[in-house]
């Protein structure tokens, strides 16, 4: 695992989620049971008090503290402060190699349990970072936000409709990169398999949320779109194949009409389309409502692949940007796309729930017309020099309404005093927020560059509070 360089406040952000971590073990072997994180500390101390903790089946009732490193509990000198006596669990990030036979000592003498967290955790640190990154805590301060209000609205604005943009092109050279690499394999790029190939395989990425997007894609890429004819294109015909494909019917044992027509049509169609199989391990079900599971979005994923070969809808997406309503023309073609009577009723096989929705939410639709369908076309206007349709996208991109407000635009807002009205400001926030404030970039910002002008490098590690 790859040691990034954490803070403390983000450590403990993690730490006050269980559910990051679980099968707790002290560096000498003692079981940890976490019963109460405890109140995080604001005073000189211990990062957290009254915590409640069983020790090998002990309950013990005390005080916490929270390190990157095992040496930093001797080198903040805590050993020599009485007000560290009744710290109970000391939680470490990382280890290394010459801390393993190494005690922790409080001022009294007491030994006090060590834990690495890094150890322990459910998931990788990356999709924990991200999670974290995505809902900033209630302490969660820009370094600007005392002083943003001194720059003009009307700067700020044309300001992050610029970052927007800019998102807008990130995602559209992320689209442009896949396009390469399947020209690269013999795709044509003036001919519709490959764009029809790419709208599906981004869509994918969409609908797997964070938890599931690398296996979505990974998924989407493993279905030959240009080999599927109107033979296959039944949409239990092409459930069979992606369900067949992301490993759901590996070794599944439920009698069911549906299931057992599925895997007979699995096994039939993967041996004339050469198709491969993921793991169904790879997949994340935890912490997900059953209405985001997994095997939810797989159906609809099936639901878009039949429009795409049935009914044009790269075609439709395309031309839906021509007509007055763009994003309400969009909106109808992504709810109006179907599912199979049998995902209408279950959020897992064997698993039934009459009273689950028939498809994805509108906040999920409109994800993916401004993180897919925007850049999307925006790549293909350009590719063919359509110049009409690209201003057409760039200025629906400035106009459109703003979808809704996540944790990140709400404190992007609220700390620098804009509303973001339309697509273009919000996204130009989520993207500053991603890639220059929790980065340090300030000098890549209007507001921090006009901000500290003067204080030369910020070091915001110790300005930002997770």
């Amino acid at each position: 695992m790859k040691k990034l360089n954490l803070n403390e406040n983000f450590i403990c952000r993690i730490w006050e989620k269980s559910s990051y971590y679980s099968g707790l073990k002290s560096i000498d072997g003692k079981n940890i049971e976490v019963l109460s994180t405890g109140e995080k500390n604001k005073d000189h101390g211990p990062d957290y008090r009254d915590a409640f903790v069983r020790i090998d089946g002990h309950l013990f009732s005390g005080d916490v503290e929270i390190h990157k490193s095992f040496s930093d509990w001797y080198a903040h000198k805590h050993q020599k402060e009485g007000k560290y006596n009744k710290v109970v669990l000391h939680i470490v990030f990382w280890e290394t190699e010459k801390d393993k036979e190494s005690k922790i000592l409080a001022k009294n003498s007491r030994v006090i349990p060590t834990v690495f967290l890094s150890k322990y955790l459910t998931d990788s640190i990356h999709n924990i970072w991200k999670e974290i990154i995505d809902n900033p805590s209630k302490e969660f301060k820009l370094p600007c936000h005392e002083k943003a209000g001194n720059i003009l609205q009307t700067k700020k604005i044309e300001f992050f409709e610029t970052v927007g943009l800019k998102r807008l092109n990130y995602r559209t050279a992320r689209i442009k990169q896949r396009l390469e690499e399947l020209t690269e394999e013999g795709y044509d790029i003036k001919k519709k398999p490959v764009w029809e190939k790419i709208l599906f395989e981004f869509i994918c990425e969409a609908l797997g949320f964070s938890k599931n997007k690398i296996q979505f894609l990974k998924l989407a890429r493993l279905i030959p779109i240009d080999k599927i004819t109107n033979r296959y294109s039944g949409l239990t015909d092409l459930d069979a194949i992606i369900f067949g494909a992301a490993g759901f019917l590996q070794e599944i044992n439920i009698e069911d009409e549906y299931v057992d027509k599925i895997k007979t049509l699995k096994a039939k169609y993967f041996r004339s389309l050469g198709i491969d199989s993921m793991d169904k391990a790879e997949w994340n079900f935890f912490r997900l409502r059953p209405q985001n599971f997994p095997s939810r979005r797989l159906s609809y994923a099936s639901g878009v692949l039949a429009k795409i070969i049935n009914n044009n809808f790269f075609k439709e997406i395309i031309l839906a940007f021509e007509e007055e309503n763009t994003i309400k023309r969009i909106n109808e073609l992504f709810l109006d796309i179907d599912i199979s009577l049998y995902w209408k009723s279950h959020y897992n096989f064997g698993k039934a729930n009459p009273g689950i929705k028939n498809t994805i939410g509108d906040e999920r639709i409109k994800d993916i017309i401004i993180n897919v369908v925007f850049p999307f076309v925006l790549l293909y206007s350009v590719s063919f020099n359509n110049s009409s349709l690209k201003n057409n996208i760039k200025n629906l991109y400035l106009t459109s309404k703003a979808s809704g407000r996540n944790e990140i635009t709400k404190v992007m807002e609220s700390q620098l005093g804009v509303k973001a009205k339309t697509t273009a400001v919000q996204q130009g926030l989520i993207h500053l927020h991603n890639f220059s404030c929790v980065k340090g970039k300030c000098d890549e910002c209007l507001i921090g560059s006009n901000v500290f002008v003067n204080e030369g490098k910020v070091d915001y590690l110790q300005i930002i509070l997770y």
